[in-house]
């Protein structure tokens, strides 16, 4: 009897040891096939961070992949889009105005009534509530036309204004007629800061992408490292027409190419980065820069620049310069990728963007190890 109980209890043993052998290995699978799922989820889902200072031209590049990617923009969209272009087109006309006082060209407010309309218009009115009429936009027109403001925007490089402001200057008529909704570039050229951050995602090649604009004020700025984790990409933007621009911070002057330079050099050297993520550079609007150059000539910026005064020239010279900000032995083995760009220009920016995402997709695959 003693006997039969201890080979009973020993068999009970055994079983135990048996089940708890089996658990563990049970459990040791379903942590390989999480840790797998978890590599395949990497592989498929890139996150993609947009950087850059104040109007760079990032929040153009978060715009053209709506466009690209996301079938545009919905009829809320567009509806809110037409009380910035206003907001955009009155904005530029008042900085003409304000430009010829600057620069010295007579404009007498007193005995304009079409100045005083719109002033009076504009210096009440919200900024972001702007909303044109065609009476105002008739009255606008006169004044844009008028030989001051015509004077004043022929150095229209010697003043603060806006990007798109002959764009939709130009285009009064339209953009205040009763019916007017905007149009795909009309949306693209639209100026506004962006605060806080903004995401999108999207299907790319057979990956979720997701894309995370932050805002490049200098107060925004302090909030770009809560979303340092887990990058695939960094795209930098500066505006390489800025050159002879100036941010004014406080009581601080800074040139607008400089500061972009001094927040690009602290994003490539960061050490959250690792070599596994991709850094791309985007000098953005040469378009302007190609039209700039004809009359403002780049040593206003750079003195020691020696070379010719052409696109090409002038381009390789301030892009060498910011690739030489790049520390290779702090980076650890990262790599910076360059591109020029003209972010209204939808089919460049879908085709530089394809060619970065080779790059990340590639850095990717190598960090989940599939590569």
């Amino acid at each position: 009897m003693g006997a039969g109980a201890s080979g009973r209890s020993g068999y009970t043993e055994l079983s135990a040891d048996t089940f708890e052998v089996k658990d563990l290995t049970r459990r040791t699978q379903l942590i390989d096939e999480q840790l797998l799922k978890d590599r395949v989820a990497a592989r498929r889902q890139i996150k993609i961070l947009l950087l850059g200072g104040p109007e760079s031209g990032k929040s153009t590049v978060f715009k053209q992949m709506k466009i690209i990617h996301m079938n545009g923009f919905t009829e809320l969209d567009i509806i809110n889009y037409r009380y910035l272009v206003h907001s955009n087109a009155a904005l530029g006309l008042s900085q003409l105005i304000h430009g010829c006082k600057l620069l010295g060209i007579a404009i007498d407010l007193a005995k304009n009534e079409d100045l005083q309309r719109f002033m009076s218009y504009y210096m009440k009115v919200n900024p972001s509530e702007v909303e044109l009429a065609a009476e105002m936009g008739a009255t606008m027109k006169r004044i844009y036309k008028s030989v001051p403001v015509q004077q004043c925007l022929k150095r229209q490089h010697e003043i603060e204004l806006l990007d798109s402001a002959v764009y939709f200057l130009d285009a009064l008529d339209r953009i205040t007629s009763f019916d007017y909704a905007p149009c795909q570039q009309d949306v693209l050229r639209t100026r506004i800061a962006t605060t806080g951050i903004h995401e999108m995602e999207f299907s790319y090649k057979m990956v979720t992408l997701r894309l995370i604009d932050v805002g490049g004020q200098k107060s925004e700025q302090r909030k770009w490292i809560h979303c340092f984790d887990n990058v695939n990409g960094v795209l930098f933007i500066s505006c390489i027409s800025s050159y002879n621009q100036y941010l004014h911070d406080n009581e601080e002057t800074i040139n607008r190419l400089k500061y972009g330079m001094t927040l690009f050099q602290r994003i490539a050297n960061n050490k959250c980065f690792g070599k596994k993520t991709a850094i791309i550079l985007f000098l953005n609007k040469i378009d302007i820069f190609k039209e700039k150059l004809a009359v403002v000539p780049l040593t206003t910026c750079f003195p020691d620049y020696k070379g010719k005064n052409s696109y090409e020239s002038a381009a390789d010279y301030i892009e060498a310069k910011f690739l030489k900000l790049f520390d290779e032995k702090e980076g650890s083995g990262k790599q910076i990728y360059s591109h020029l760009t003209n972010a209204t220009d939808t089919k460049n920016i879908d085709r530089v963007f394809e060619s970065c995402m080779d790059v990340v997709f590639k850095l990717s695959m190598e960090k989940v190890g599939f590569m």
